[in-house]
Protein backbone atom coordinates (compact mmCIF):
# COMPACT_ATOMS: atom_id res chain seq x y z
CA UNK A 1 0.00 0.00 0.00
CA UNK A 2 1.42 3.19 -1.15
CA UNK A 3 1.53 6.08 1.33
CA UNK A 4 -0.19 8.94 0.41
CA UNK A 5 1.58 11.40 -2.11
CA UNK A 6 2.23 14.70 -3.04
CA UNK A 7 -0.14 14.16 -6.36
CA UNK A 8 -3.01 13.26 -3.93
CA UNK A 9 -3.42 16.80 -2.32
CA UNK A 10 -2.46 19.05 -5.04
CA UNK A 11 -3.70 19.99 -8.12
CA UNK A 12 -5.94 23.00 -9.89
CA UNK A 13 -9.73 24.06 -9.36
CA UNK A 14 -12.68 24.01 -11.66
CA UNK A 15 -14.17 27.75 -12.71
CA UNK A 16 -17.58 25.73 -13.52
CA UNK A 17 -20.78 26.45 -11.47
CA UNK A 18 -22.00 22.82 -10.18
CA UNK A 19 -25.94 22.42 -11.23
CA UNK A 20 -26.85 19.81 -8.89
CA UNK A 21 -28.63 19.84 -5.43
CA UNK A 22 -27.96 18.29 -2.11
CA UNK A 23 -30.42 16.16 -0.59
CA UNK A 24 -30.40 13.29 2.15
CA UNK A 25 -29.93 10.19 0.68
CA UNK A 26 -30.06 7.14 2.96
CA UNK A 27 -29.22 8.78 6.05
CA UNK A 28 -26.36 10.72 4.40
CA UNK A 29 -26.06 14.32 3.04
CA UNK A 30 -25.23 13.75 -0.86
CA UNK A 31 -24.94 15.90 -3.60
CA UNK A 32 -26.99 15.16 -6.19
CA UNK A 33 -26.96 15.70 -10.10
CA UNK A 34 -29.98 14.61 -12.33
CA UNK A 35 -30.33 13.88 -15.89
CA UNK A 36 -31.89 17.09 -17.79
CA UNK A 37 -34.42 14.90 -19.61
CA UNK A 38 -35.95 11.88 -19.67
CA UNK A 39 -35.66 8.92 -16.82
CA UNK A 40 -32.25 7.74 -15.94
CA UNK A 41 -30.65 4.86 -17.62
CA UNK A 42 -29.29 4.08 -13.91
CA UNK A 43 -27.56 4.92 -10.96
CA UNK A 44 -24.17 5.95 -10.61
CA UNK A 45 -22.47 6.90 -7.44
CA UNK A 46 -19.15 9.01 -6.71
CA UNK A 47 -17.06 7.61 -4.02
CA UNK A 48 -14.75 10.83 -4.09
CA UNK A 49 -11.42 11.96 -3.27
CA UNK A 50 -9.96 13.17 0.09
CA UNK A 51 -11.62 16.54 -0.57
CA UNK A 52 -14.87 14.84 -0.44
CA UNK A 53 -18.37 15.40 -1.82
CA UNK A 54 -18.46 19.58 -1.17
CA UNK A 55 -15.56 20.22 -3.48
CA UNK A 56 -16.57 22.05 -6.66
CA UNK A 57 -14.36 19.32 -8.81
CA UNK A 58 -16.21 16.50 -7.68
CA UNK A 59 -19.74 18.00 -8.16
CA UNK A 60 -18.49 19.54 -11.53
CA UNK A 61 -17.87 15.91 -12.28
CA UNK A 62 -20.91 14.61 -11.26
CA UNK A 63 -23.20 17.28 -13.69
CA UNK A 64 -20.75 15.77 -16.45
CA UNK A 65 -22.06 11.99 -15.85
CA UNK A 66 -25.50 13.15 -15.76
CA UNK A 67 -25.39 14.92 -18.14
CA UNK A 68 -23.57 13.18 -20.46
CA UNK A 69 -24.61 9.73 -20.32
CA UNK A 70 -28.21 10.19 -19.01
CA UNK A 71 -27.33 8.41 -15.38
CA UNK A 72 -28.78 9.75 -11.49
CA UNK A 73 -25.87 10.25 -9.54
CA UNK A 74 -25.32 10.06 -6.12
CA UNK A 75 -22.18 11.48 -4.45
CA UNK A 76 -22.74 11.08 -0.57
CA UNK A 77 -20.47 12.57 1.95
CA UNK A 78 -18.96 9.36 3.40
CA UNK A 79 -16.80 11.30 5.31
CA UNK A 80 -18.93 13.10 7.26
CA UNK A 81 -17.68 16.42 6.75
CA UNK A 82 -14.05 15.04 7.60
CA UNK A 83 -12.61 15.84 4.09
CA UNK A 84 -9.78 17.35 3.35
CA UNK A 85 -10.22 21.63 3.03
CA UNK A 86 -9.04 21.83 -0.57
CA UNK A 87 -7.28 24.52 0.39
CA UNK A 88 -4.45 22.62 1.38
CA UNK A 89 -3.79 22.61 -2.36
CA UNK A 90 -2.33 25.91 -2.46
CA UNK A 91 -0.38 24.88 1.65
CA UNK A 92 1.23 22.16 -0.25
CA UNK A 93 2.25 24.13 -3.66
CA UNK A 94 3.93 26.55 -1.29
CA UNK A 95 5.94 24.01 0.60
CA UNK A 96 7.24 22.63 -2.58
CA UNK A 97 8.86 26.38 -3.54
CA UNK A 98 12.21 27.56 -3.51
CA UNK A 99 13.85 30.32 -1.90
CA UNK A 100 14.67 31.53 1.10
CA UNK A 101 11.68 33.14 2.43
CA UNK A 102 9.85 29.83 1.02
CA UNK A 103 12.90 27.98 3.08
CA UNK A 104 11.67 30.03 6.49
CA UNK A 105 7.89 28.85 5.82
CA UNK A 106 7.93 25.39 5.23
CA UNK A 107 7.58 24.85 9.18
CA UNK A 108 4.26 26.48 8.83
CA UNK A 109 3.31 24.58 5.90
CA UNK A 110 4.39 21.24 7.48
CA UNK A 111 2.01 21.98 10.48
CA UNK A 112 -0.56 23.00 8.09
CA UNK A 113 -0.36 19.46 6.72
CA UNK A 114 -0.38 18.00 9.66
CA UNK A 115 -3.42 19.59 10.91
CA UNK A 116 -5.37 18.85 7.93
CA UNK A 117 -4.03 15.21 7.25
CA UNK A 118 -3.90 13.54 10.69
CA UNK A 119 -7.91 14.12 11.62
CA UNK A 120 -8.91 12.80 7.99
CA UNK A 121 -6.30 10.28 8.07
CA UNK A 122 -8.36 9.19 11.92
CA UNK A 123 -11.92 9.56 10.73
CA UNK A 124 -11.77 8.02 7.71
CA UNK A 125 -9.91 4.45 8.17
CA UNK A 126 -11.29 1.42 6.98
CA UNK A 127 -13.11 0.67 10.15
CA UNK A 128 -15.55 3.92 9.99
CA UNK A 129 -15.66 4.49 6.53
CA UNK A 130 -16.63 1.00 4.98
CA UNK A 131 -19.61 -0.03 6.70
CA UNK A 132 -21.15 3.36 5.91
CA UNK A 133 -20.46 2.64 1.80
CA UNK A 134 -22.01 -0.53 2.59
CA UNK A 135 -25.23 0.46 4.05
CA UNK A 136 -25.60 3.28 1.63
CA UNK A 137 -25.38 0.92 -1.51
CA UNK A 138 -27.62 -1.70 0.61
CA UNK A 139 -30.62 0.64 1.36
CA UNK A 140 -30.12 2.50 -2.32
CA UNK A 141 -30.13 -1.26 -4.09
CA UNK A 142 -33.48 -2.26 -1.59
CA UNK A 143 -35.23 0.87 -1.75
CA UNK A 144 -38.38 0.66 -4.00
CA UNK A 145 -37.87 3.67 -5.89
CA UNK A 146 -34.44 2.52 -6.79
CA UNK A 147 -34.36 -1.04 -7.19
CA UNK A 148 -35.20 -1.40 -11.04
CA UNK A 149 -32.37 0.74 -11.48
CA UNK A 150 -28.67 -0.70 -12.37
CA UNK A 151 -26.16 0.79 -10.12
CA UNK A 152 -22.37 1.55 -10.82
CA UNK A 153 -19.73 3.76 -8.65
CA UNK A 154 -17.61 5.45 -9.86
CA UNK A 155 -14.21 5.95 -6.76
CA UNK A 156 -11.24 8.11 -7.02
CA UNK A 157 -8.07 8.43 -5.21
CA UNK A 158 -9.27 7.57 -1.92
CA UNK A 159 -12.95 6.37 -3.39
CA UNK A 160 -11.00 4.14 -5.92
CA UNK A 161 -10.12 1.61 -3.32
CA UNK A 162 -13.63 1.51 -1.52
CA UNK A 163 -14.62 1.03 -5.36
CA UNK A 164 -12.56 -1.60 -6.15
CA UNK A 165 -13.51 -3.91 -3.20
CA UNK A 166 -17.08 -3.10 -3.93
CA UNK A 167 -16.83 -5.11 -7.32
CA UNK A 168 -15.52 -8.41 -5.32
CA UNK A 169 -17.79 -11.31 -5.11
CA UNK A 170 -18.83 -10.75 -0.98
CA UNK A 171 -20.40 -7.74 -1.25
CA UNK A 172 -24.11 -7.91 -1.11
CA UNK A 173 -27.20 -7.58 0.72
CA UNK A 174 -28.83 -8.87 2.94
CA UNK A 175 -31.22 -11.20 0.82
CA UNK A 176 -28.24 -11.87 -1.82
CA UNK A 177 -28.17 -8.88 -4.08
CA UNK A 178 -25.00 -7.49 -5.34
CA UNK A 179 -24.00 -3.73 -4.17
CA UNK A 180 -23.02 -2.79 -7.14
CA UNK A 181 -23.41 -4.06 -11.09
CA UNK A 182 -20.69 -2.33 -12.05
CA UNK A 183 -17.58 -0.09 -11.24
CA UNK A 184 -14.66 2.53 -12.79
CA UNK A 185 -12.17 3.52 -10.70
CA UNK A 186 -9.43 6.31 -11.62
CA UNK A 187 -6.27 6.89 -10.39
CA UNK A 188 -6.78 4.82 -7.00
CA UNK A 189 -5.19 4.93 -3.72
CA UNK A 190 -3.80 2.39 -1.29
CA UNK A 191 -4.01 -0.51 -3.44
CA UNK A 192 -1.93 -3.44 -2.31
CA UNK A 193 -1.38 -4.93 -6.37
CA UNK A 194 -1.86 -8.48 -6.61
CA UNK A 195 -3.75 -8.83 -3.27
CA UNK A 196 -6.53 -6.07 -4.02
CA UNK A 197 -6.98 -7.49 -7.20
CA UNK A 198 -7.88 -10.92 -7.14
CA UNK A 199 -11.08 -11.02 -5.66
CA UNK A 200 -12.93 -8.76 -8.36
CA UNK A 201 -15.75 -10.59 -9.88
CA UNK A 202 -17.78 -7.40 -11.01
CA UNK A 203 -17.06 -5.44 -14.31
CA UNK A 204 -14.55 -2.99 -13.78
CA UNK A 205 -12.66 -0.09 -15.83
CA UNK A 206 -9.82 1.65 -14.57
CA UNK A 207 -7.99 4.76 -15.60
CA UNK A 208 -4.52 5.44 -14.34
CA UNK A 209 -1.79 7.72 -15.45
CA UNK A 210 1.93 6.79 -16.15
CA UNK A 211 3.43 9.02 -13.61
CA UNK A 212 1.05 7.63 -10.62
CA UNK A 213 3.06 7.16 -7.90
CA UNK A 214 0.45 5.31 -6.44
CA UNK A 215 -0.45 2.94 -8.95
CA UNK A 216 3.08 2.60 -11.03
CA UNK A 217 3.09 1.27 -14.17
CA UNK A 218 4.72 -2.18 -13.32
CA UNK A 219 1.55 -2.54 -10.81
CA UNK A 220 -0.68 -1.92 -13.55
CA UNK A 221 0.52 -4.50 -15.99
CA UNK A 222 -0.11 -7.29 -12.98
CA UNK A 223 -3.05 -5.73 -12.28
CA UNK A 224 -4.35 -6.12 -16.26
CA UNK A 225 -2.57 -9.59 -16.16
CA UNK A 226 -4.94 -10.45 -13.03
CA UNK A 227 -7.93 -9.17 -14.81
CA UNK A 228 -7.62 -10.39 -17.99
CA UNK A 229 -6.63 -14.17 -16.59
CA UNK A 230 -10.38 -13.45 -14.82
CA UNK A 231 -12.35 -14.92 -18.37
CA UNK A 232 -15.91 -14.00 -16.71
CA UNK A 233 -14.48 -10.64 -15.62
CA UNK A 234 -15.53 -7.94 -18.32
CA UNK A 235 -12.82 -5.35 -17.98
CA UNK A 236 -10.97 -2.51 -19.43
CA UNK A 237 -7.52 -0.67 -18.54
CA UNK A 238 -6.73 2.55 -20.28
CA UNK A 239 -3.18 4.17 -19.10
CA UNK A 240 -2.70 7.63 -20.30
CA UNK A 241 0.60 8.44 -20.92
CA UNK A 242 2.37 11.47 -18.16
CA UNK A 243 -1.01 12.02 -16.56
CA UNK A 244 -0.37 12.06 -13.24
CA UNK A 245 -2.26 10.85 -9.77
CA UNK A 246 -5.73 13.09 -9.71
CA UNK A 247 -5.99 13.45 -13.41
CA UNK A 248 -9.55 12.53 -13.50
CA UNK A 249 -10.30 15.24 -11.24
CA UNK A 250 -7.78 18.11 -10.51
CA UNK A 251 -5.67 18.52 -14.08
CA UNK A 252 -4.51 21.85 -15.36
CA UNK A 253 -6.89 24.10 -16.85
CA UNK A 254 -4.06 25.89 -18.95
CA UNK A 255 -2.51 22.37 -20.32
CA UNK A 256 -4.30 21.32 -23.20
CA UNK A 257 -2.87 17.68 -22.63
CA UNK A 258 -4.21 17.66 -19.32
CA UNK A 259 -7.62 18.97 -20.10
CA UNK A 260 -7.79 16.67 -23.20
CA UNK A 261 -6.82 13.61 -20.56
CA UNK A 262 -9.50 14.45 -17.91
CA UNK A 263 -12.03 14.93 -20.51
CA UNK A 264 -10.88 11.24 -21.81
CA UNK A 265 -11.35 9.56 -18.43
CA UNK A 266 -14.45 11.35 -18.03
CA UNK A 267 -16.26 9.80 -21.17
CA UNK A 268 -14.14 6.56 -20.15
CA UNK A 269 -16.53 6.00 -17.24
CA UNK A 270 -19.68 7.67 -19.38
CA UNK A 271 -19.08 4.84 -22.23
CA UNK A 272 -18.42 2.32 -19.38
CA UNK A 273 -21.28 2.79 -17.60
CA UNK A 274 -23.92 3.96 -20.35
CA UNK A 275 -22.47 -0.31 -22.18
CA UNK A 276 -24.16 -1.69 -18.54
CA UNK A 277 -26.83 0.12 -18.12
Amino acid sequence: MAPMCKDCVTGFFKEDTPTGREAMIHGLNTYVAEPSSGPPKGIVVIVADAFGWRFVNNRVLADNYARKGNFLVYMPDFMAETAVDPSIMVVIDNFYKSGLWANFMKIFYFFQCFYHFIPFIYHNRDGVTNPRVDKFFSDLRSASATEHLPIGAAGFCWGGEKVVKLCYGDRNTADGKSLIDVGYVAHPSKLSVPRDILPIRRPLSVAVGTRDFQLPVPKVEVLRTILEKKSEVEHEVIVYQDAKHGFAVRGDPGSEKEQKQTVQAEDQAVAWFSKWF
